[in-house]
């Protein structure tokens, strides 16, 4: 299951935690513009009924006073054409209503039935064949004189919808700008995390110099103290094993120096069915020595820094086949580098020297009968390709991989400590290249390739 990254991590908790807000708000906001458009409809209401009986007032005291003891028929006549004609043309979704003593002597258009409206004052609720009605009575003067107004619910839940549809278009979009910045200020927030593990990741193991906590956030504060105290005790335990191994290799040379001068010793003086073991002994001290060799290089190529410069590869070259041919005393083999010009590459000279001279020594000791050794200097895009190729036995498929590690000596008979091909690994990994092993097409024998990266300059 492939793991999110903590970006994301954190921008589904915030994004979560953003869309239960935005609900909280959206249902306050709800709330009280439903509260409101109720205050208001209710205001509404009241004035209507003001207004109505502004409107009636003057024929009401006119017809009062009239025909006080008029039958009902006569009283409606108090209420003008005009006034009725208004009642009856408004919506049916509002109603007005007039009662003299109890009666209704004028009302709207078709609404809630007369008989089913509260005639009390004040604000009131009621249904009417399911749907819900708001009113609001007002009495005049006399008291004999009530008004009142109503209007359906549905009214409201209209005007909330309305209110609530011309904020989803500008809300919508908040949230979606709101989702953007919140992305990008996360980005922006960890890229200082990202930062310290580029610089981290671009570190060899032997820089271990400390990290300025003043260059970094407040926040990355306590892990940039961590980070500097484990640099300063990978840094003593480098220092101990470096001075371990070497007492360690000083003290090993020189009994074996001693064995291997009396070896040569007592091969001269011995008789001549002895000269066989005695050159063992002298193969079994050269061995150990080249062991301690492998084990020190290696050792210290772990506190090697690294440096850039430009190298020229090709004199490079030249100059570790002649160290490793007088070593060995392999003036016989003829090697052939090519091209024979100044091949110049930005690397690390002393950390592609250590590779160089492990895989030509291997090569040499194993260049086979036809005591040939070919080295090619390729010059890429990018990348510098160093091939050198033996006449030897070559080495099975299966165990090439293996044998870029310490003490694999593989199936084929070797005099040699298992230690080469490891350091050489080791220096190309050090200089962010790689170490491949394959089988010549022309023969056999085996090409070892060594690929470097342009290093920064």
């Amino acid at each position: 299951m492939r793991r999110s990254s903590l970006t994301t991590q954190l921008y589904r908790r915030v994004l979560l935690l953003l869309a239960v807000t935005g609900i909280a708000i959206g249902a306050v906001l709800y709330l009280t513009a439903s509260r409101e458009v109720s205050r208001a409809a209710d205001a509404q209401l009241i004035n209507a009924a003001r207004l109505v009986h502004i409107m009636v007032q003057d024929d009401i005291a006119a017809g009062q006073l009239a025909w006080r003891d008029k039958p009902p028929a006569q009283i409606r006549q108090m209420v003008s054409p005009q006034e009725a004609q208004a009642f009856r043309d408004s919506y049916d979704s509002c109603i007005f209503l007039v009662f003299w003593n109890g009666r209704a002597v004028a009302q709207s258009g078709s609404g809630a039935p007369v008989r089913l409206v509260p005639r009390q004052t004040g604000l009131r609720t009621f249904k009417v064949t399911g749907n819900r009605w708001r009113s609001y009575g007002m009495r005049g003067e006399d008291p004999r004189l009530l008004i009142v107004v109503a209007e359906r619910d549905a009214l409201r839940e209209f005007s909330i919808g309305q209110l609530l549809r011309e904020l989803a278009v500008p809300m919508l979009a908040l949230l979606a700008v709101a989702m953007v910045v919140l992305w990008w200020t996360l980005r922006r927030g960890l890229y200082q995390v990202e930062r310290l593990a580029s610089i981290l990741g671009a570190r060899s193991l032997s820089d271990l110099q400390p990290l300025p906590p003043q260059e970094w956030p407040r926040d990355l504060e306590p892990l940039i103290i961590a980070l500097n105290k484990l640099f300063a005790r990978l840094e003593g335990a480098y220092e101990l094993e470096q001075a371990f191994t070497d007492d360690v290799a000083h003290e090993l040379r020189t009994p074996l120096a001693a064995i291997r001068a009396q070896a040569q010793l007592l091969h001269r003086l011995s008789p001549a069915n002895l000269g066989h073991e005695t050159d063992r002994l002298i193969g079994i001290a050269d061995r150990a020595n080249a062991l301690i060799d492998g084990m020190l290089t290696l050792a210290r190529l772990n506190a090697t820094s690294l440096t850039s410069r430009s190298v020229d590869v090709h004199a490079l070259v030249a100059e570790v086949v002649a160290e490793v041919m007088i070593e060995q005393q392999a003036d016989t083999i003829n090697v052939a580098v090519m091209p024979e010009h100044i091949v110049r590459w930005h690397c690390d000279a002393s950390l592609l020297q250590i590779a160089l001279s492990a895989v030509i020594g291997n090569a040499m000791r194993h260049a086979g009968s036809g005591r040939a050794l070919d080295i090619a200097i390729v010059r890429g895009s990018g990348r510098l390709v160093i091939t050198v190729g033996d006449r030897g036995p070559g080495i099975p498929e299966p165990e090439r991989e293996r044998l870029l590690r310490r003490f694999e000596h593989g199936s084929l008979q070797s005099s040699g400590s298992g230690l080469g091909l490891s350091v050489a690994s080791k220096a190309m990994t050090l200089l962010n290249g790689s170490i491949r092993l394959e089988g010549r097409p022309d023969g056999p024998g085996l090409l070892v390739i060594l690929t470097l990266p342009d290093l920064p300059r």
